[in-house]
């Protein structure tokens, strides 16, 4: 079975997606989209910045540069 699904793209992905389709007319939107998912899941690769609480943060060093 089969299932529809909508993905919003912003205007520079849009574009981004157009010229990479018309650069491989092998690939149409949804088998792009396939191949994309499907290689994400097999070899996620994203880098995600950590939010430290206050506690867990290192006080900044005071910087003090002679004009006081």
């Amino acid at each position: 079975m089969t299932v529809t699904k909508a993905v919003r793209l912003s205007d520079e992905d849009e574009k981004l997606t157009n010229e990479f389709l018309e650069a491989n007319p092998i690939f149409d939107f949804s088998t792009l989209v396939r191949v994309a998912i499907r290689n994400f899941i097999k070899n996620p690769q994203i880098e995600i910045t950590p939010i430290l609480g206050p506690k867990d943060r290192k006080p900044e060093k005071s910087s003090t540069h002679g004009s006081h």
